[in-house]
């Protein structure tokens, strides 16, 4: 078991320069984290014994008397009362900050619970502390099948986890090289790195998969499911910028058209009606309609402070408290969001329409840490703080379904 309780998710640090050569990443998206308990059918089985049974019969035309001894079994079953089928899944919401922090929601992000991390006692980027750079540097998180796995680490020996409520988390790989993020996609997840790492049974076990030849440092991974799947990387450092893409997590190739503003201060992915994006921090917005191989670079803003997001119908994304939105990535609308200040850093939705997200901003931590539930996207309820634990950077958030455990009850 690693750290033999729930984890809590980290991310890049926000308001630092991604495009040093330090090798700080910027914080990627996606892309997607219970107790237990169960109702079982309820049979009553009443019990025979053998029996001796006089039978008189009397028709009109005779009168027989039988004795009859027989030996009985036991009798089917006379009534049978069922209840509810057994909770298999649950939905949760799940957040990985820094310095090994995990927290999830299982009332649709109205609160925020099984908090823990490394030490709740030290303070990320105080008294020396580099909480970007270390070995418990919050990476990613990737859902795939009621199984997340989260990637730790970054500019020193870092681990995979996974976990199958949320809660309770596995080494799967520890001393491992950095990865910078991780996804799922056809039934496999794919850890960035070059090499890449593969799994193909929900994380338990892991292979080398293969170089990216970028030459350079990686940054997000997405899958995108177009034309039967690719999973597509951006890498960074200095002044280069690459994108790459492959069908298995294995065989990668460069994009064929990439304007240079794409692959820099990356802070999402997001896939929807054809059409895949690569947001940054830097405003603009990166598109491409042929999964990942040709690329097309649309100004949005100034700046923006979040992953992108596909609703269902419209991808998401804010800039502080404001949020632009797109059906096809390529035309943007603007409008304020409710109330008008907050600022939305990382987010995630839930199928049925729940977003949640924490603050925007550079140490705006522990007593400053906000977290926001929302309905619409649009309008936001900022939670009380006793709903949740203001504590290490939160970099991460992701919803999924796992099995009812320790994290989530079944309900």
């Amino acid at each position: 078991m690693w750290m033999g309780a729930a984890l809590v998710v980290a991310c890049q640090g926000e308001g630092k320069d991604p495009s040093s050569s330090d090798g700080a990443s910027e914080a990627a998206s996606t892309t997607s984290m219970m107790s237990s308990g169960s109702s079982e059918a309820v049979t009553s089985l009443p019990m025979t014994t053998p029996a001796t049974t006089s039978i008189e019969t009397t028709t009109e035309a005779s009168t027989t008397e039988a004795s009859t001894s027989t030996t009985e079994g036991p009798s089917e079953p006379t009534s049978t009362t069922t209840g509810p089928p057994p909770v298999t899944s649950v939905p949760v919401f799940i957040a990985q900050g820094h310095y090994g922090r995990t927290t999830i929601s299982c009332d649709d992000g109205r609160t925020w619970i099984q908090d823990s991390s490394q030490d709740d006692a030290v303070r990320c980027f105080e008294a020396g502390l580099d909480c970007d750079h270390n070995a418990f540097a919050g990476r990613g998180i990737a859902h795939g099948e009621q199984t997340f796995v989260l990637t730790w680490g970054w500019g020193a020996p870092g681990s995979l986890v996974r976990s199958e409520d949320a809660a309770m988390f596995e080494t799967v790989l520890a001393d491992t090289p950095t990865f910078a993020d991780v996804a799922f996609g056809n039934g496999r997840f794919v850890a960035n790195n070059s090499p890449t790492q593969i799994s193909d049974d929900l994380g338990k076990t892991w292979q080398e998969g293969g170089p990216l030849d970028i030459g350079i440092n990686t940054r997000a991974i997405e899958f995108f499911p177009h034309d039967g799947g690719w999973f597509v990387v951006s890498g960074e450092s200095g002044e280069q910028r690459a994108i790459v893409r492959s069908a298995d997590g294995v065989t990668w190739t460069p994009a064929t058209t990439r304007p240079p503003q794409c692959g820099g201060y990356v802070i999402g992915m997001a896939y929807g009606s054809g059409v895949g994006i690569m947001v940054s921090g830097n405003g603009h917005v990166c598109r491409t309609t042929d999964g990942g191989d040709d690329w097309e670079h649309v100004p949005v803003t100034d700046n923006l402070s979040s992953p992108p997001i596909w609703t269902g119908s419209e991808f998401f994304v804010y800039q502080g408290a404001t949020l632009h939105r797109s059906a096809d990535g390529a035309s943007w609308q603007s409008e304020p969001i409710a109330p008008g200040d907050i600022s939305i850093g990382q987010v995630a939705r839930s199928p049925e329409g729940t977003f949640v997200a924490t603050n925007a901003g550079w140490m705006v931590w522990y007593e400053k840490q906000r977290f926001f539930r929302s309905e619409d996207g649009v309008n936001w309820e900022v939670l009380p703080a006793e709903a949740f634990a203001g504590s290490h950077p939160i970099y991460f958030m992701a919803h999924g379904q796992v099995a009812p455990g320790a994290g989530c009850p079944a309900e």
